[in-house]
C-alpha cells in the first residue's frame, strides 16, 4: 500500500529508539492520513477532513467515542447531499449562498467537494466567478476563519518561517495573488484572498487534486484603494502599495521559501497580478520554477480552444482569421501570444501572424509611436506602424476582423453598430466578450445574437442564460479558465514537471477542443457543458502529462504504462470511508532486525483515500 514519507520516518525513528508504537506518532491529522486510533472523540466532528456528521454509523460512534454527541439518526451521504441542495436553494442572495458553502467546507470537506463536483453548473458560479468578485469586495465583512496564508511585506527575511506555520507538509499546488487586479474590480488588497481560495476549490472539485495538497497565499504589500484604506473592516495592511525593489525582494523570497519548504516541483500559479508585474514576474520565474500565470496563459488556452472549435463551423483555420482585441492587457496579450504559436504550428511565418492581430486599449490603437520598448516589452511586438486611431467603431470598419475579442472590462463596448458591422463582413463572425464579472462584459449574449442575425459564434467570460432568437435557442459557451487550469495542474503535479512551457497550454487547448461535440456547436456553444468539465480536466491532464514525458520535462519515473490509470490513482475521493480504527498485528522487532525485515512493517501504513 502507499504510505506517506513523514509517517514512515517517524515510525522508523521511534522503533529504532526502542519506543513503543504508541510513541511512534503524535496526535496529528495531516492531509489524507488518519493515524489509526490516534484521533478520538469530538475531534472527529471538529476536523472537516474527518467529519461525516450524521453519516457515522452506530459502531463508528461507539468506537470513536462520539456516541451521544450526535442525534440518533444515521444518514447516508446521498441524504446529506439532498439536504445541502435544499438548504442552498433557500438562499436568494448569491453572497449568502457563498457563505453557506464556505461554512460547509469548513465543517464537511468531502461533502462540500462532492456537492460541488456533482452540481458544477449551479455551484461553480457561486464559489468562483461571478460571485467570488462580490465576496472579495465584502471579504472584511464575511471573514470567519483562517483559510490560506497571508504573507506581508513586513515578513521579508522570515517568509520561510511563515510558510512553516502552514500545518500541511505535502503541498503540491499554490495559488498566489497580491490583490492588485482582482477580476475587473481593481485593487482589492488583502480582500483578494477570495480568488486563490476559489481557484483551489476548483482544483479539487474539477480535477480532484487532493485538498491537503493545495495552499492559497496572499502577498499583502498594501493597497492603493482609498475606500479600503478608510474602511474599519479592511483586513489587510493599512498602507499604500509597496512597489520596486522591496516588492521584488518579497516575491523572490517567497518563491525560494516555497522550494525550500515543499520542493522544486511545487506548482505556483500567479493570479490577478497587475499587468506591470504579471509579465515581468512570469518572465523572471518561468524557467526557474514550476509556475504559470493563469490570467495570461490559462485565459489564452481556453480562448484558443474556442477558436479551434470555431474552425469546425467557419471552415477557417486560426491562421485564416483576422483578430481585433479591445483591451491590450495581460489577458489580451496572453491570448494573442498563444494564437501566434498556433499559427506558427500551421506553417505561417511569425511576421505574417503578427500582421493578423490588432489591439485597441483606452488610449486607442496600439501603435509603435506610443510604445516604450522598455516598459511595454510584452506588447511591443503587437504594435502597428499605423496612424493613431481613437475610434473603435471606425477601426472595426477599417480592419474588418473576423474575430472580435473583448478583454477591456468596459461594459457595452461592443455596441449594436459594431456587432452589425461584424455580421456584414463575416458569414460566421466570432465574438468573445470575456470581461468578468458579468456586469463588465463587452456585450450580452442576447445582444450578440440579435445584432448578428443569430449567425455569430459567441462566448463570454461569465455565464449568460439561454437566448431565444428567431425561433432558435442558443446556449452560450463560457470561456472560463476553469476548463483549463485544474487539468493543467493535475497533469503537472502527477508528472512531476519542473517547468510549464507555453506549448503545454496549446496542448491543453487542443484537448479541450476535442471534447466539444457537434451538438454543442449546433446550439451555438464553443465549449462543452460545464457539467462535463471534470472529464475535460482529466483529458487535459492526460495530454499535458504525455507532453511532459515526450519532451523530458517530467520527473516522475518510471513512465506509467497506463497514464490515465496513474492520473486516476492520484485523485481525491469525495466519498466517505470507514472511520473505525484498524486493529494491527505487528511483528516483533528488535534493534538487530535487518533493514529488509523492518521495511515489511512500513508497508502496513495505509494512505486513506
Amino acid at each position: 500500500m502507499a504510505f506517506r514519507t513523514n509517517s514512515s520516518i517517524r515510525l522508523k525513528q521511534a522503533l529504532q529508539a526502542g519506543l513503543g508504537l504508541e510513541r511512534a506518532f503524535y496526535h496529528e491529522v495531516t492531509g489524507n492520513i488518519i493515524v489509526p486510533g490516534q484521533v478520538r472523540g469530538i475531534d472527529h466532528l471538529r476536523d472537516a477532513r474527518l467529519n461525516k456528521g450524521l453519516a457515522f454509523s452506530v459502531e463508528e460512534r461507539q468506537k470513536l467515542g462520539i456516541h451521544g454527541l450526535l442525534p440518533a439518526r444515521v444518514k447516508t451521504m446521498d441524504e446529506q447531499m439532498e439536504l445541502c441542495r435544499m438548504s442552498l436553494s433557500r438562499y436568494k442572495d448569491d453572497l449568502n449562498k457563498y457563505l453557506y458553502l464556505t461554512a460547509l467546507q469548513d465543517r464537511h470537506e468531502k461533502l462540500f467537494f462532492r456537492l460541488l463536483t456533482e452540481n458544477v453548473e449551479t455551484i461553480m458560479p457561486i464559489v468562483y466567478t461571478p460571485t467570488v468578485g462580490l465576496a472579495c469586495q465584502k471579504f472584511g465583512l464575511i471573514y470567519r476563519r483562517p483559510r490560506g496564508l497571508f504573507v506581508t511585506i513586513n515578513d521579508r527575511g522570515h517568509v520561510c518561517d511563515v510558510l512553516r506555520n502552514w500545518p500541511e507538509p505535502d503541498v503540491r499546488a499554490i495559488v498566489v495573488t497580491d490583490g492588485e487586479r482582482i477580476l475587473g474590480l481593481g485593487d482589492l488588497g488583502a480582500c483578494g484572498m477570495g480568488i486563490p481560495v476559489g481557484k483551489l476549490a476548483l482544483y479539487t472539485g474539477l480535477a480532484k487534486i487532493r485538498p491537503n495538497q493545495c495552499l492559497p497565499v496572499m502577498l499583502d504589500v498594501g493597497t492603493n484603494n482609498e475606500q479600503f484604506l478608510n474602511d474599519p473592516l479592511y483586513i489587510g495592511l493599512r498602507q499604500k502599495r509597496v512597489q520596486g525593489k522591496e516588492y521584488d525582494e518579497l516575491v523572490s523570497e517567497f518563491m525560494e521559501a516555497v522550494v525550500k519548504r515543499y520542493g522544486q516541483r511545487t506548482l505556483i500559479q500567479f493570479e490577478d497580478f497587475a499587468n506591470h508585474n504579471a509579465f515581468r514576474l512570469l518572465n523572471m520565474f518561468r524557467n526557474r520554477y514550476c509556475t504559470f500565470n493563469d490570467d495570461i496563459q490559462g485565459t489564452a488556452a481556453v480562448v484558443v480552444a474556442g477558436l479551434f472549435a470555431a474552425e469546425r463551423m467557419t471552415g477557417k483555420r486560426i491562421s485564416d482569421q483576422t483578430f481585433l482585441f479591445l483591451g491590450a492587457g495581460g489577458a489580451a496579450v496572453g491570448i494573442a501570444s498563444l494564437v501566434i504559436k498556433s499559427m506558427e504550428r500551421e506553417g505561417i511565418d511569425s511576421r505574417l501572424a503578427y500582421d493578423k492581430i490588432w489591439m485597441f486599449d483606452q488610449e486607442g490603437l496600439l501603435v509603435k509611436s506610443r510604445i516604450d520598448p522598455d516598459t511595454d516589452s510584452h506588447r511591443v511586438c503587437f504594435a502597428k506602424e499605423h496612424n493613431p486611431a481613437e475610434d473603435f467603431t471606425e477601426l472595426v470598419k477599417e480592419v474588418e476582423p473576423s474575430v472580435l475579442i473583448g478583454a477591456s472590462a468596459v461594459a457595452g463596448a461592443f455596441t449594436p453598430e459594431i456587432l452589425r458591422i461584424m455580421a456584414e463582413n463575416n458569414e460566421r463572425p466570432v465574438i468573445m466578450a470575456l470581461s468578468n464579472p458579468t456586469a463588465l462584459a463587452e456585450c450580452t449574449a442576447q445582444q450578440a445574437y440579435e445584432h448578428t442575425e443569430g449567425r455569430c459564434l459567441f462566448a463570454s467570460g461569465s455565464p449568460f442564460p439561454e437566448v431565444q432568437h428567431n425561433g432558435r435557442i442558443y446556449k452560450t459557451g463560457q470561456a472560463n479558465n476553469a476548463y483549463i487550469f485544474p487539468g493543467v495542474a493535475l497533469g503537472v503535479i502527477v508528472s512531476g514537471s519542473y517547468h510549464i512551457p507555453d506549448e503545454m497550454f496549446l496542448e491543453a487547448a487542443k484537448a479541450l477542443a476535442s471534447q466539444i461535440l457537434d451538438e454543442d456547436l449546433s446550439q451555438g456553444s464553443l465549449y462543452p457543458p460545464l457539467s462535463n468539465i471534470k472529464d475535460c480536466s482529466l483529458q487535459i491532464a492526460l495530454q499535458v502529462s504525455e507532453y511532459a514525458y515526450k519532451n523530458g520535462i517530467a520527473s516522475t519515473y518510471p513512465i506509467p504504462t497506463d497514464l490515465l490509470a496513474f492520473l486516476n490513482s492520484h485523485q481525491y475521493d469525495f466519498y466517505y470511508r470507514s472511520a473505525l480504527p484498524i486493529t494491527w498485528k505487528w511483528p516483533k522487532i528488535d534493534q538487530e532486525s535487518t533493514c529488509q525485515q523492518r521495511d515489511i512493517i512500513f508497508r502496513y501504513i495505509p494512505e486513506s483515500q
